[in-house]
């Protein structure tokens, strides 16, 4: 079992990898559709490498589902919500699909693509190992995806300031970024699925929403970026205590806390 493990592991890595590297040389097409939403004029451009990276976090999904059906939990249908582990896998491989090719010199772009393969397999084995809760090594694997996940949310935020896009197109990533990583983060705590799910929907609805309102403020992207990753490890982490029935006056004060001297440290030595 563990030699079939890293066996695929490695062949699912080496693929997207490939992929990754394919799509960095290869020159996409693009075509543009003009489209109105809400009365003001939304240019919707279809780029034909965006297509290629949903073909690649498809690609991730299935090789982590792959992967976790070797797991004996899996395999004797005790974790039904296995599409939660697909979360960061699929996430990290879609920021890597589109930002890669963007890279502003090749130096950077094989750096990246680099940290993707050290990245990758590192956060599927961490889902691996976390399908099993009593598991020995589940707490240091959970607190590693738990640093993943806001790493990963540092760059979607920094994507989303950089990008062009309409807002309502960057409020909609936003939402959707955000509330995927907020279920995994939020499954964590072993609680009734619609549950964490409403409250993950909740957490990306509230960024959503702030990204809007931050589109009209002036301050650097990586400013931006890290106050919506403070924002976000505040909300994702309220609604863990929420969802464990511990958010009482005392979690209130040490989050205001954490809020505070995390807005004052951004003030004083952000960018």
């Amino acid at each position: 079992m563990f030699l079939m493990f890293y066996r695929r592991l490695s062949v699912v890595v080496s693929v997207i990898l490939l992929c990754l590297a394919l799509s960095m040389v290869v020159e996409w097409p693009t075509e543009a559709w003009p489209i109105a939403a809400l009365g003001s004029p939304l240019a919707a451009r279809l780029f034909q490498a965006w297509l290629a990276a949903v073909l690649l976090t498809g690609m991730a999904c299935s090789g982590t589902v792959s992967i976790l059906r070797l797991h004996p939990l899996v395999r004797e249908g005790q974790r039904p919500h296995t599409f939660v582990f697909w979360v960061l896998p699929a996430l990290a491989t879609l920021l890597a699909a589109v930002l890669l090719p963007r890279a502003s010199s090749p130096i950077h772009a094989l750096g990246g693509l680099a940290g993707t393969g050290i990245a990758l397999p590192l956060i599927i084995a961490g889902e691996y190992r976390t399908i099993d809760p009593h598991a020995k090594g589940h707490q240091i694997a959970r607190l590693g995806l738990n640093f993943a996940a806001y790493a990963i949310a540092l760059v979607l935020f920094t994507a989303i300031r950089q990008s062009r896009a309409h807002e309502l197109l960057l409020a909609l990533a936003t939402l959707g970024g955000s509330g995927l990583l907020a279920l995994d983060l939020l499954y964590a705590a072993r609680q009734n699925l619609k549950q964490t799910g409403l409250h993950a929907l909740i957490v990306g609805l509230v960024m959503g929403e702030i990204v809007l309102a931050l589109s009209h403020v002036r301050m650097s992207n990586l400013t931006a970026a890290i106050l919506l990753l403070l924002i976000f490890y505040l909300g994702t982490g309220l609604a863990r205590q929420g969802l464990l029935g511990s958010l009482g006056r005392r979690v209130l004060i040490e989050f205001a806390a954490v809020a505070l001297i995390g807005l004052v440290l951004l003030l004083r030595y952000g960018p």
